[in-house]
């Protein structure tokens, strides 16, 4: 019988059947000082300060990101002054907007920079520290999108993380009643080449429905964190990693360049 309850304790503690709650989103809402728009109105474009330096596709380029906006089509642009931008879609469709609620700002607001920090560091060891923490997040949140009178709507939301050389993204899906989305992953236009969406970008492609209940690279499912640096950043000068751990990344990339067998530690 002892064995049993320990075997059912082990399996409740590891087994999250009911995924994320609008509660347990980042905190959003026009009383948070959010900014709100409805239907197919997006969200106007606000300045980055300070601008993001080192973001995916736009390193190479030179550029940095002084722009965002929140788009009612499950999307966030950066824009670079002029025409260059990157788009991350989360769940990108072309259906219903009549009760959409779109939300979204910047805040450097502490408690919430520690909780994504926190979440970041628990998927991605030693990405920030106190050394090089964040400086802002931006919060972008889609409720009822899509909803009409047979569809409940779609839940999620996406925290960009950032100390204007190292960003990071979270994305938090409570619910999705679409059958699969067009666009999900980056986009970009930069000197007007333009690159479409990827959707390898994250591990459940389109189908995005099946996200919320997915355990996806965090211990909660619908929770997924990816990186949005270019190139990854130099966490060893920043004192993230102590010289002994720096020193055994260095000799598994070495092994793995000489075509030798690393250990499983190596992956980590």
């Amino acid at each position: 019988m002892g064995s049993l309850t320990q075997v059912i304790l082990v399996i409740l503690s590891t087994c999250y059947t009911n995924g994320l709650s609008l509660n347990d989103l980042y905190p959003y809402g026009t009383e948070h000082g959010d900014t709100m728009s409805t239907r197919y109105i997006g969200l106007s474009e606000k300045s980055i300060q300070p601008p993001i330096d080192n973001f995916v596709r736009f390193g190479q380029a030179g550029f940095t990101l002084q722009y965002y906006s929140v788009r009612s089509r499950g999307s966030i642009d950066f824009r670079h002054e002029f025409t260059a931008y990157i788009r991350l879609h989360l769940l990108k469709t072309r259906g219903a907007y009549s009760y959409n609620k779109i939300y979204g700002r910047t805040t450097a607001d502490s408690g919430l920079i520690k909780r994504a920090m926190d979440q970041i560091n628990e998927g991605f060891p030693n990405t920030f520290c106190s050394t090089s923490p964040p400086t802002q997040l931006i919060i972008a949140t889609w409720i009822d999108y899509e909803k009409d009178d047979s569809n409940p709507g779609s839940n999620f939301q996406a925290i960009i993380v950032t100390n204007g050389s190292i960003t990071f993204g979270i994305a938090l899906y409570v619910d999705v009643h679409v059958t699969s989305a067009d666009e999900t992953g980056l986009s970009s236009n930069i000197n007007s080449n333009s690159v479409p969406a990827d959707p390898s970008f994250f591990p459940f492609g389109t189908t995005v429905t099946k996200a919320p209940t997915m355990m996806l690279n965090s211990n909660i499912p619908g929770t997924y964190i990816f990186s949005l640096n270019d190139i990854p950043p130099d966490t060893c000068s920043s004192a993230c990693f102590s010289c002994k751990s720096r020193l055994f990344e260095l000799v598994c990339e070495i092994r793995r360049i000489n075509g030798e067998d690393v250990p499983t530690s190596c992956n980590n």
